[in-house]
């Protein structure tokens, strides 16, 4: 991509630039916010302008246009979540960018962010605004790691700013990073200090780096005490006489297509690493990818038989807040048309049940076509184009040719939620009655690339938490500096994304982590696949109850995909494995619930008893009578020891059924399960049951022996 360097002469924002050099990218430009007339420093959120009277300098060495804009440097807002707002700083940034497209073209924006979603957030707005992409490949990395780097590769960058415990001005202004790092790390130990000055503890320049052809020197400066606090004084440094000292090359004889290409040979003497460098800890078993790329499963074009089956929307509330909605189909052959009325659908009932697209949580896509992804998207943005939007998870499934689109949803609101005795207990008010809350929703959607995990350019999000319930969006093994599958095999492409799952989990909460998941449902494109995965899960997890199904096709043409959600206090859920036969069948469940027992959730198969008769089995011969059995046990087990519960009055309804989710896969190629039975048992017994349901066919479920997997999920 073509991109403009945002700088603000800081050590981040210029090995940023170079991060985006060796990840093959073309620097095209650079910008600047600089300070109004006779103000050095800006009380901003926003951008550093300590410095900014050598930011011409840089430029000059770096031999790119540089285009500035004067900002005041206020907020308007300062909410996490940012709205464009009239007179806002941010808005300064937006006017500098539009301006430069009108001079020079790039598709992306540099920006040298680490930690802060204040500052992200409202970058990802603008950039988004412009149709342009956020290049932050600092973001998240580990900050003593990322020092070292930053020095190792030739930042000489000297401290000008200081206002933290631990910093003077008047004994570390203008001193090198590369000799303040072992003060760093000690403050770093005793007060907590970011290491990289992430919380505006110090703020640097940089003098010279491989991009510069010219090294940058301060002949004089002054020392201004901004305040002179006993414990933590707050001071900058001042360039009074600042001048270039070429280096012995020829690089400030070059035009500007020239430098531009010029840049990749500057930095490569230095060890900068580039996207796939931090993706080479993912190691490979080579004896299990043995032939992982062998035709030995042709799961193309395969589609259910065409069936007369009346799909109705379902859903259902819960008194804590949560709407399931299930069965959302798009009944036409045009895919987009499709995924226009299912998504209608979906809306419908949304506002039907009293609640708001905006309150949508999570959306699983089921498709028949995945090579019309890109088209399904677009559609998919004209109704989730607000900031925050749900997570998601797209997979391929047979589906049938008249229904080529199958959706599920979930969605919460706290205004409808009805605050109940065993709930997010906040405090006593001290005469003995709770004040009890209901829980915020909380959103993580990443949209610049960056070498934590992959970014969401489309309308979806990494995660959403509600209280202690963590949704996560369907995750692949895509490496996340490039977008672009991991190398390797299966066994690669799961561990990478099992490290997706654990990174975002971390940063949306520090105390949650990828063994805090309670359930999930993992999808592959072939079944030998599955112990693969299964064998990596079980190392990596803690009892988490986990569904392997077979689909046709995966984003990006992975082989593996995994769609999970967590539970913060995953170590206080228990775990059990029961089953029951009934006929010639066996029911097994494994079951996981929290000492409250307000969550639950299971996954139930039905598998044939004697496996040496399954071939003579007559089809369709799972009676209604088995098939209602089995909906029912399953149901017992995800309901088991649930005691109602109470409003703030204390009334309790004894035969209130609380409602559950069911998810149904079903391999296509079995002939033992009657979908058409299996739907209308299902529509005729919904309410009885309290549940929400969506049927799935998939190609295959864990093993050839199980005709029909049952996932269940209740909050309260």
């Amino acid at each position: 991509m073509r991109v403009i360097g945002l700088i603000s002469g800081g050590k981040d924002s210029i090995y940023n630039i170079m991060q985006c050099v060796a990840a093959g990218h073309e620097i095209v430009g650079l910008a600047n916010m600089e300070p109004p007339p006779n103000k050095d420093e800006l009380d901003s959120y926003m951008y550093q302008t300590v410095g900014h009277e050598g930011i011409i300098q840089i430029a000059r060495s770096i031999g790119l246009p540089l285009i500035r804009y004067v900002t005041e440097g206020k907020a308007k807002t300062h909410e996490k979540d940012y709205v464009p707002s009239e007179n806002d700083e941010v808005e300064d940034l937006f006017k500098l960018l539009q301006h430069i497209k009108t001079t020079i073209e790039f598709d992306a924006v540099a920006v040298g962010a680490i930690l802060s979603d204040y500052q992200r957030i409202r970058v990802e707005n603008v950039c988004s605004r412009l149709n342009l992409v956020t290049l932050a490949y600092l973001w998240r990395r580990n900050q003593t790691e990322l020092l070292n780097e930053m020095i190792d590769c030739g930042i000489r960058a000297v401290i000008v700013k200081v206002a933290s415990l631990g910093l003077e001005p008047t004994k570390h202004l203008g001193v090198p990073l590369s000799v303040m790092r072992p003060h760093l790390l000690r403050m770093h130990e005793k007060y907590g200090l970011h290491v990289c000055g992430e919380g505006g503890e110090y703020e640097t320049f940089t003098m010279d780096c491989p991009l510069y052809s010219s090294t940058i020197v301060v002949d004089e400066s002054e020392t201004i005490i901004h305040s002179n606090d006993a414990i933590a004084p707050v001071g900058y440094m001042y360039f009074k006489k600042i001048r270039l000292v070429p280096k012995n090359n020829q690089a400030e004889n070059l035009n500007n297509e020239e430098i531009i290409n010029d840049l990749p040979n500057r930095i490569a003497p230095f060890n900068v690493k580039t996207p796939l460098s931090f993706v080479e800890d993912i190691t490979n078993d080579n004896s299990v990818e043995l032939n992982d790329d062998s035709d030995d499963e042709n799961n193309e074009n395969l589609q259910t038989e065409l069936i007369s089956t009346s799909h109705v929307p379902n859903y259902g509330k819960t008194p804590g807040g949560w709407l399931w909605l299930g069965d959302l189909v798009g009944e036409s052959e045009d895919i987009t048309v499709a995924m226009a009325q299912a998504l209608e659908k979906l809306q419908s009932c949304i506002h039907e049940a009293g609640y708001k697209i905006q309150d949508v949580c999570a959306v699983t896509m089921y498709i028949s076509d995945m090579t019309q992804f890109k088209a399904l998207n677009e559609v998919y943005r004209r109704t989730f184009k607000y900031s925050n939007p749900p997570t998601r998870v797209c997979v391929q499934c047979p589906l049938n040719r008249n229904t080529p689109i199958l959706l599920d949803a979930l969605a919460y609101s706290k205004k409808l939620c009805v605050a109940q005795t065993n709930v997010n207990v906040e405090e006593s008010n001290g005469s003995g009655d709770e004040k009890v809350t209901c829980p915020a929703r909380i959103t993580m959607h990443v949209q610049g690339i960056s070498h934590w995990a992959p970014a969401n350019i489309g309308p979806y999000s990494q995660a959403v938490q509600v209280g202690e319930i963590f949704r996560v969006a369907g995750q692949i093994g895509m490496v996340p500096g490039t977008l672009d599958l991991i190398e390797g095999g299966v066994l690669k492409q799961c561990r990478l994304s099992l490290r997706h799952i654990g990174r975002i989990a971390a940063a949306l909460d520090p105390n949650m982590q990828i063994r805090d998941v309670v359930q999930g449902v993992c999808y592959v494109t072939k079944s030998k696949y599955i112990q693969i995965a299964r064998e990596e899960w079980e190392n990596q997890t803690n009892n988490a109850i986990v569904d392997y199904v077979v689909v046709s096709s995966l984003p990006k043409s992975a082989k593996i995909e995994w769609h999970l959600w967590a539970h913060k206090y995953n170590n206080q859920f228990e775990y059990q494995e029961t089953g029951e036969c009934i006929d010639n069948y066996l029911l097994s469940i494994r079951r996981r619930f929290n000492y409250e027992n307000n969550v639950a959730a299971i996954v139930c198969h039905i598998e044939h008893r004697n496996r040496e008769q399954d071939s003579f089995l007559p089809e369709g011969c799972l009676s209604s009578r088995l098939i209602i059995a089995t909906i029912e046990y399953a149901l017992k087990k995800l309901n088991q020891d649930y005691v109602p519960n109470t409003d703030l009055s204390g009334t309790v309804d004894s035969d209130q059924h609380p409602l559950c989710n069911l998810r149904f896969f079903y391999p296509i190629n079995n002939k033992n399960i009657d979908v058409i039975e299996l739907h209308q048992i299902l529509i005729d017994n919904r309410l009885k049951y309290n549940i929400v349901f969506t049927i799935i066919p998939v190609l295959q479920l864990q093993s050839e022996n199980i005709l029909l997997s049952i996932c269940g999920v209740r909050y309260e």
